[in-house]
């Protein structure tokens, strides 16, 4: 007896959708028979496969390969299936936007970059050209011409992965963290630490921090609770970190702030072009191509950092706490490289 066509168009969607079921899932990870089956019957129900389904996925694995020209391999040691390329089923084509803004984030995150997230970055990649047409994937391996430039600071190899991970845990669930840590100042012996951590970000040399608002220290070296500081990432001691059981606050606790003023000589600010280095900042230029600028920070020891790439093109001149911080700073290079009058450094 002839099935009714209906019922034809029925079953061959049923098994399309299969098919590319398969597709979708060995595109996530490798899998075996038992695996594959599983997901199957967990999307499409459990009558999506005969009792013979080891069988029948067989067939479905040589379909996929005879019709859309997937290669499928099967892993003997492991008895998985791993997906090397979909063939026909490459459907994802970007516009040149698209692939120049992933070319670009290619040429940013190469491999070894000192960035954690690198390995993740490029399996991304990897990911998202099996998707493309073979025509657009050229596009895709074209360098592109403008690249974030991080440097090359950080060793990825000194974070920790597992103080990484409480480091997300902590931030993701808005709890406090403690860890030991040590500090420039800090010789020997690691101090504790308790935070309020918001982010980790990595600066434009490389280095990896934790963005966290201070609650203490132990022993305290001066920091206040409520500051906001940034911790080095390779500073924190191996497995040393805790996800407390208090929450943050709803909003974050705004740090004490202080109002920044420097004047830049003409070398470096003639041309009415210098960088916006803090919040709120405001130019006042001058006729002798000077410039004198106010900003809003809250944290002077990264300020002192920052304004010390001017050299001597800069004249910190407020608040009082930075100004001596420069000055301080100035005198240790003096005395570093022999100037007559500089106080021995510390």
């Amino acid at each position: 007896m002839t099935a009714h066509p209906r019922g034809n168009r029925r079953s061959s969607l049923h098994t399309f959708s299969r098919r590319l079921l398969i597709i979708r899932a060995l595109l996530r990870e490798p899998l075996d028979r038992e695996q594959l089956i599983a997901v199957i019957r967990r999307e499409l129900g459990d009558e999506a496969y005969p009792e013979q389904a080891t069988i029948a996925l067989k067939h479905d694995l040589d379909a996929l390969k005879r019709e859309y020209d997937c290669v499928i391999r099967h892993q003997r040691e492991t008895g998985r299936y791993e997906l090397r390329d979909l063939g026909k089923l490459a459907l994802l084509d970007l516009p040149d936007a698209c692939l120049e803004a992933l070319a670009f984030i290619d040429s940013s995150f190469p491999e070894g970059a000192a960035v954690p997230a690198t390995i993740a970055i490029r399996a991304l990649l990897q990911r998202i050209e099996q998707l493309l047409p073979d025509e657009r994937r050229a596009a895709l391996r074209t360098p592109s011409p403008v690249q974030l430039q991080l440097g090359a600071g950080g060793d990825p190899a000194r974070i920790d992965q597992a103080t990484l991970r409480a480091l997300r845990r902590a931030i993701t669930g808005r709890r406090q963290l403690r860890f030991a840590y040590f500090s420039s100042h800090d010789t020997d012996t690691p101090r504790t630490h308790t935070v309020e951590p918001y982010r980790i970000f990595f600066s434009d040399v490389g280095h990896g921090y934790l963005d966290c608002t201070h609650v203490g220290a132990t022993p305290s070296r001066g920091e206040l609770p409520g500051q906001w500081i940034n911790y080095r990432l390779d500073r924190i001691v191996p497995k040393s970190a805790t996800v407390l059981g208090q929450m943050l606050p709803p909003t974050r606790r705004q740090p004490p702030s202080y109002t920044v003023s420097y004047t830049l000589s003409a070398r470096v600010a003639r041309h009415r072009n210098v960088a916006h280095l803090f919040p709120h900042s405001q130019f006042v230029w001058h006729d002798d191509g000077s410039a004198s600028v106010t900003a809003t920070v809250t944290d002077l020891w990264q300020a002192r950092l920052t304004l010390m790439r001017y050299a001597g093109a800069c004249a910190v001149t407020g608040p009082p706490q930075l100004v001596t911080m420069m000055r301080e700073a100035v005198a240790e290079m003096m005395a570093v490289y022999g100037l007559a009058g500089a106080p021995a450094p510390e």
